[in-house]
């Protein structure tokens, strides 16, 4: 992108400026309540953004046009562009910031990624994918060299939860038509790939975390939270293969165990505070080996979850939080219950279900036992496949817990039945 330093280039800008207010005043002339909008919203940007060019052309006139000065001028002015919606302006103008911010602080100083973000979320707005794609890419490489730094781990995890979205994404609804010329299974491959790029990202959020200076205890949270991110990624790679291993020479069952095992080791139990996180980090190591039909090992874990927190006097409403009697926890317990039922605003039609859940979280006598409406016919079959076919969280010292909830069509939530 070209850069007008000094005078110059405050002068091109008064000129976009007056452009761009030009062009609220054309499309004024058609209507009316939109002129009066459009005025009002020009008057305020206006306001925001004089005093701050001024103070731009006088720094400049005053130290030159990489004063440091300038960069809290340039990105106040590029955030009051953007928030108001003028997202082509601000991109140049946060651009500049970020130019400026180099020359003074050094081309790889971790400062500099709030700018970046900013410049993504504007290049996203005015739909240049490509470039704020290439942006991402210079944020990480930014966190990659500053990787002693705890901010690194909130750009690796963003970056994770990216990948993750869209590998969702293709998962549900495939790709988009596109032209490709040569290869046309790249797009395929390079979405299919997702996963392993999230994969890599928290495990570099992880490794920014351990490595940078601090009482480890200060990320005890945000490590957990990016375990179960990672193991995440485990999970969507098992379910959406073409056969699901349950062997014990499953690579993902192995790569989860060794992520939830550190997840354990990042708590205590000296307290009754510390005991229910060191629980919770057992009960999830259960959940893993369930999913993967380790079921006497994850008997073993409830167990000892479950009576750490007897031990410690841990209080009953946190013991119901791991082990509900109303409302069974579905697994793994950090994705969405597997119901895709119709939702039909302001409808009273719902779906009344019993169902058992054996001592290794196995559903049985799953029995449909009122359906009310017209709607809730199709759905109960649907609910029915959905809790058959499902794993559970059981509850320790039971051979088995019997539950009865109702699927609202209203808002598609599942309720203990009263």
């Amino acid at each position: 992108m070209a850069r007008v330093p000094g005078q110059h280039w405050l002068n091109a800008w008064l000129a976009a400026a007056a452009f761009a207010v030009a062009g609220i005043a054309a499309a004024e002339a058609d209507a009316p309540a939109a002129k009066r909008e459009a005025a009002d919203s020009a008057d305020t940007l206006t306001r925001i953004t004089e005093p701050l060019l001024a103070s731009i052309a006088e720094e400049e006139a005053r130290n030159g046009p990489y004063s440091a000065n300038l960069i809290g001028l340039l990105t106040s002015l590029g955030l009051a562009y953007q928030e108001n919606g003028e997202n082509v302006l601000a991109v140049t103008v946060l651009d500049r910031a970020l130019y400026v911010k180099k020359i003074n602080e050094g081309l790889f100083s971790i400062d500099q990624a709030a700018l970046l973000e900013r410049l993504i979320a504007s290049e996203v707005a005015i739909g240049q994918a490509a470039t704020a794609e290439e942006l991402r890419g210079r944020l990480l490489e930014l966190a990659r060299r500053n990787l002693s730094d705890a901010r690194s781990a909130s750009i690796f995890r963003e970056a994770a939860e990216h990948e993750v979205d869209l590998y969702e994404t293709y998962l549900r609804d495939g790709l988009p038509p596109t032209f490709t010329i040569g290869d046309p299974l790249a797009p395929q491959r390079s979405a299919a790939a997702g996963v392993w790029r999230a994969r890599r990202l928290y495990n570099e959020a992880i490794w920014a975390l351990t490595v940078s200076p601090g009482n480890s205890k200060e990320h005890q949270a945000e490590l957990a939270d990016l375990e179960e991110g990672l193991a995440r990624t485990y999970y969507l790679e098992a379910s959406n293969r073409n056969r699901w291993y349950q062997g014990v020479d499953d690579p993902l069952y192995g790569l989860g165990l060794v992520s939830y095992q550190r997840r354990v080791g990042y708590t205590g139990a000296a307290s009754p505070g510390e005991a229910v996180e060191y629980a919770r980090a057992l009960v999830e190591l259960a959940d893993w080996s369930l999913l993967f039909s380790r079921n006497g090992t994850a008997v073993k874990r409830y167990a000892q979850a479950y009576s750490l927190l007897v031990e410690q006097r841990v209080s009953a409403s946190s013991i119901e939080e791991f082990f509900p009697t109303s409302m069974p926890v579905f697994l793994p317990a950090f994705a969405p219950p597997p119901l895709e039922g119709v939702v039909v605003a302001g409808s009273r039609d719902y779906v009344d279900v019993d169902f058992e859940i054996g001592k290794y979280g196995q559903p049985r006598k799953v029995t449909i036992v009122a359906v009310a409406g017209h709607d809730a016919q199709a759905v109960s079959k649907q609910l029915a496949s959905a809790i058959s076919g499902g794993r559970f969280r059981p509850s320790p010292g039971t051979d088995g817990s019997g539950y009865r909830l109702r699927y609202s069509l209203a808002d598609g939530s599942l309720t203990p039945r009263l």
